[in-house]
């Protein structure tokens, strides 16, 4: 009996050293490990100016700041902060003409017919109690100048294609396609990849979502809460509390197509208790944190990345600015030969 349980036990200590070393189990098989990316804390967030935080991304109008938001959005108390990575907060931005929607759970940002947007998602269900009922609401992204303004918002309705009610934290803009992709938060099943064109003559009636696959086998990678695409439109990201796992797009395909081969896990990553939130600044670096009640830690994972590499990306028709930081210094691609660092320009 002692000799079976010892040999159990080395069994269940060998699988779980083979399992660190090659990556979670997704759709059967151990995933590679991405060993690019180095972990270091950048900032606290303050939780008496902002608690419980479920979104967030980069300012692309204003490169270097943090657009947040918390689970307190509810009444006429809906707000949306800019801050640094340090978590100071540096302006506050009152959301007004909402469908009256609470439970924000992502934000994101991207670029249409040459100007940036902010993207806030409205559609947490924790008890599957809003069919149809789940929202999208959208902005032109302003400057980040400091104190408090009020903005009105539009809004998307949508509803899942299956007409039920999905639990969702996660809201990606790619600004290749110019589409909104969206992944649900399933605990025990498959969670599933959806997408709609991004368009700002919707109307007030229910959008319907097209599918695109299930992501993970369900038992090893589900229970999704955040996600995002670099400004380039060439990495896809998407988190579980324990999780991160990166798509690469091969050329001009669409993301439909990219998120149905195998991702790999970023093996840096270390799991945040209540973490929600995941933010590319650009192709080198995100930023990712908790939805705590406490003063929470943000992280930064950077990567070595070749500028060169890196063609400017045509959105409808603008390009997209690469914000790439080297050597503590953040770099502005604006085409392929010109850099700005900090306001001067380099050749």
């Amino acid at each position: 009996m002692k000799r079976s349980l010892v040999l159990t036990l080395c069994g269940l200590l060998l699988s779980a050293v083979t399992w660190a070393a090659s990556g979670i189990n997704y759709n059967g098989t151990n995933l590679a490990l991405d060993n690019a990316f180095t972990r270091t804390q950048c900032g606290t967030t303050n939780k008496d100016e902002l608690k419980e935080i479920s979104g967030l991304a980069c300012s692309r109008t204003t490169p270097g700041y943090l657009w947040a938001h918390g689970d307190e959005n509810t009444g006429n108390n809906k707000k949306i902060v800019a801050l640094t990575p340090s978590g100071s907060i540096t302006m506050t931005v009152k959301i007004s003409n909402d469908p009256g929607r609470d439970d924000w759970e992502d934000i994101a940002t991207g670029i249409y017919n040459s100007t940036n947007y902010l993207f806030i998602g409205a559609f947490g269900d924790n008890d599957l109690a809003f069919n149809d009922e789940y929202y999208i609401y959208y902005l032109p992204e302003p400057a980040i100048t400091g104190g408090t303004q009020t903005l009105a918002v539009n809004y998307i309705r949508f509803g899942y294609p299956d007409n039920q009610a999905h639990n969702t934290e996660t809201l990606m803009y790619d600004n290749i396609e110019q589409m909104l992709y969206i992944v649900d938060k399933v605990k025990d099943g498959v969670c599933t990849l959806y997408q709609l064109p991004f368009r700002t003559d919707y109307g007030t009636g229910v959008q319907r979502l097209t599918k695109v696959c299930e992501l993970g086998n369900g038992s090893k990678f589900n229970f999704l809460t955040a996600g995002d695409i670099t400004p380039d439109g060439h990495w896809m990201a998407i988190k579980s509390k324990k999780y991160v796992l990166l798509w690469e797009r091969q050329g001009s395909e669409s993301l439909s197509v990219t998120a149905t081969r195998q991702p790999v896990q970023i093996a840096a990553y270390e799991e945040e208790e209540q973490g929600e939130s995941l933010a590319w600044y650009d192709a080198s670096l995100f930023y990712t944190t908790s939805d705590s009640k406490k003063n929470t830690p943000i992280y930064q994972y950077q990567r070595p990345i070749d500028t060169s590499a890196l063609d400017p990306v045509t959105a409808n028709p603008s390009p997209v600015t690469h914000q790439v930081i080297r050597d503590g210094q953040i770099l502005i691609l604006r085409d392929s030969k010109t850099y700005t660092v900090m306001g001067m320009e380099l050749k």
